[in-house]
């Protein structure tokens, strides 16, 4: 069988020319659509005001501390492992806040020491209209003992859930046991929180930003950009210097 000649065999540069364009061309199309996802819902993000998302402009979060420095009562028994020991207005009224060590938190009339926490339906719906700013509407409420609602919460528990009628169909989280506001979630926020999950790949927790996913497609989007680099070396014109001849000296005379 006849050897190819070395003049017809295609060359380094050649081979490597046509290595990086079907890699570059497969990982295209592997990758492209992914990358499409990141810039569009990048764009949409950015576009979205983040005080929306968060229901700052209908939901108010100041606290209603009335005096950090309260010595404590007299009917506190149990000392130990006591944290802090807070005064504040829950729902209109003075309570004191008691939170140990193992994280728990309790809520105490302050003059007799009976517990309050956890809350009541009347007081988790006082607490979610005094954090209202919006049209009143508020429309339901119900406790929430273990079980996350979807991405928008996943505790503490226990829980009350406070939905508002408005438009954007807001619920409001407050923890059962301290009376505290624990989130606000919105029919903007959902599609934010669905936005991001694309954009990260993470469908289903949306708080993995490290995920096998992310990773294969973050290096297949930087090798679609490092083989686009050397095709365009292959392909960029190069400037021949022109050889200047020398006339050939002729016969002497």
């Amino acid at each position: 069988m006849a050897s190819i000649p070395a003049s017809r065999k295609p060359s380094r540069k050649l081979r490597l020319h046509v290595f990086g364009s079907k890699l570059h061309k497969w990982l295209a199309l592997f990758v492209g659509v992914q990358a499409l996802l990141w810039m569009g819902t990048g764009a949409i993000m950015s576009f979205l005001k983040i005080e929306k998302v968060r229901s700052e402009h209908v939901i108010t979060r100041q606290a209603e501390t009335l005096d950090p420095a309260f010595p404590g009562p007299r009917w506190l028994g149990d000392r130990q492992n006591l944290v802090a020991l807070t005064t504040k207005s829950v729902a209109g009224r003075s309570v004191v806040q008691i939170e140990r060590s193992n994280g728990s938190k309790s809520l105490h009339d302050p003059a007799t020491g009976q517990k309050l926490s956890p809350l009541s339906r009347v007081d988790a719906r006082a607490i979610a209209r005094r954090a209202w700013t919006g049209p009143e509407t508020l429309i339901a409420s119900e406790m929430l003992i273990e079980t996350p609602v979807g991405t928008e919460f996943r505790g503490p528990f226990p829980a009350w859930q406070v939905t508002f009628g408005d438009e954007d169909t807001t619920r409001i989280y407050i923890d059962a046991s301290s009376g505290a506001i624990l989130a606000a979630r919105s029919d903007t926020w959902r599609f934010f929180d669905f936005v991001w999950g694309l954009h990260i790949m993470d469908w289903t927790e949306r708080d993995r930003i490290n995920s096998w996913w992310l990773l294969v497609f973050g290096i297949g989007g930087t090798t679609i950009a490092l083989s686009g680099f050397v095709l365009l070396a292959n392909r960029f014109p190069k400037l021949r210097r022109k050889k200047v001849r020398r006339p050939s000296a002729g016969p002497s005379a």
